[in-house]
């Protein structure tokens, strides 16, 4: 007999936005896809200004990486492809710390393999040839204060923040 699915319940949580970018930049590197875009996507779904795609293509890129763990070609392809469209306008400047430009062109490296190789070769990708996540906190802040991101205040400093998730 299968055991029930345990219901979901919203708790609060406090979080910086500093702290959950280490968090997913970690859990991607260490393969760990699924939990590198729910830290993203804790920030994502606060964020309202215009650092919101650029949280939104490292969600698609983390999320596209799920798939290929999966050998799911059809959600990698698309989720990999959306992903750079989401990043391009910060391909210039950068954004939430990142260069976006270097993450850019690793996904766009892999996102050409997975074509190659189409639907049959998604089983063959090399996972460990992935984009490195990392930001400069330098960067966040500067970034923070030209795009006035939430959880920062005006002179770029990181706020500690609560939120609502679904556990």
């Amino acid at each position: 007999m299968e055991s029930p699915r345990r219901k979901k319940q919203l708790v609060q949580k406090t979080i910086t936005v500093p702290g959950n970018l280490q968090r997913g930049c970690d859990d991607f590197n260490a393969g760990k896809f699924y939990e590198s875009h729910e830290h993203f996507e804790e920030i994502w779904q606060y964020e309202r200004g215009p650092a919101r795609d650029a949280y939104k293509g490292l969600i698609q890129i983390a999320a596209g990486f799920v798939h290929l763990s999966r050998g799911k070609f059809p959600g990698a392809e698309r989720l990999l492809r959306t992903a750079l469209g989401y990043l391009g306008p910060y391909r210039p400047t950068g954004a939430i710390g990142f260069d976006i430009e270097s993450v850019c062109r690793e996904t766009e490296g892999v996102y050409r393999r997975l074509v190659a190789g189409g639907p049959r070769g998604v089983v063959d990708m090399d996972l460990a040839r992935r984009p490195t996540f990392s930001f400069e906190p330098g960067a966040l802040r500067a970034h923070a204060i030209r795009d006035q991101t939430w959880g920062f205040d005006g002179d770029g400093n990181a706020m500690a923040m609560e939120i609502t998730i679904a556990e």
